[in-house]
């Protein structure tokens, strides 16, 4: 008896207009590919060279898991009906917003301890008391924002349904969104102007100095990606069909952790 051989290959629905579920799974995957490889590299050169696993490490292991939690819940999400225009049943519509939902509160918690662990890098690096401080209440600051953040974003809708995020009983989502994303890109204006001012004062060349900065000057990109994120998220509301007009800032958000990630193991790199 002959048995034909199975394919175990999983067939991608194609890219329509009303079909863009796949664009999803895509840019998740490669954009997970890059955050991960960056953080092990990251990782792999500080136990080299310095043989010590530091708080900053601690703080960027805790985002990355985040951020892979974080594609995970996407990628289930498209494989379920994210970012395709059909009828939505009740059971597609309860599984997107629970998915959706969740993926909120990983989104905040893995830009906060991203920033978190460049702010305990500042930390190590800075040469006096004051410096010090500032920076300490610089990160007490994005700590006690994200937590209200985070718990804004737990109780959106309120109990017992919180999850129910495509409905009318929510808080703003646009209002929120639009405090989130100033007070996050000020933040990150904020981490370049702090790695500018402790390098200046650190006792190196000239060149290593301009370096130093440049590591940090991709920092601009995060920013640029968190203001696309919001310009796409902002008009999506329960009557814009959202199970399907979610995709471009679902694919936004995983462009701004990956960066935000990206960019606190880029120094390391040098």
């Amino acid at each position: 008896m002959i048995l034909r051989p199975i394919s175990l290959a999983v067939r991608a629905d194609p890219i329509t207009s009303s079909n863009k579920s796949t664009a999803i799974i895509i840019a998740t995957c490669v954009l997970l590919a890059i955050f991960i490889l960056l953080f092990l590299s990251r990782e792999a050169i500080k136990l080299v060279v310095l043989r010590k696993f530091q708080v900053d490490d601690l703080l960027i292991l805790i985002a990355t898991v985040f951020a892979v939690a974080l594609s995970v819940t996407t990628l289930v999400l498209a494989s379920k009906g994210l970012g395709k225009l059909e009828p939505l049943l009740l059971e597609r519509a309860n599984t997107i917003q629970k998915g959706y939902y969740v993926s909120d509160a990983l989104y905040i918690s893995s830009i906060c301890f991203a920033k978190l662990s460049l702010v305990a890098f500042f930390h190590e690096i800075s040469i006096n008391q004051r410096e010090r401080r500032i920076v300490w209440v610089f990160g007490l600051f994005i700590l006690l924002w994200s937590t209200a953040s985070f718990l804004v974003s737990t109780f959106q809708c309120g109990l017992p349904r919180p999850w129910e995020v495509f409905t009318l009983h929510c808080i703003n989502h646009g209002y929120f969104w639009i405090i989130y994303c100033i007070i996050d890109m000020t933040t990150d204006v904020a981490i370049i102007m702090l790695a500018v001012n402790l390098v200046a004062y650190l006792k190196v060349k000239l060149s290593r100095k301009i370096c130093l900065v440049a590591c940090f000057a991709p920092r601009i990109f995060v920013i640029g990606a968190a203001l696309a994120r919001l310009i796409y998220l902002y008009p999506i509301t329960p009557h814009t069909h959202p199970e399907y007009s979610l995709w471009v800032p679902v694919i936004c958000t995983q462009v701004q952790v990956c960066l935000s990630i990206s960019t606190v193991c880029i120094p390391y790199m040098k």
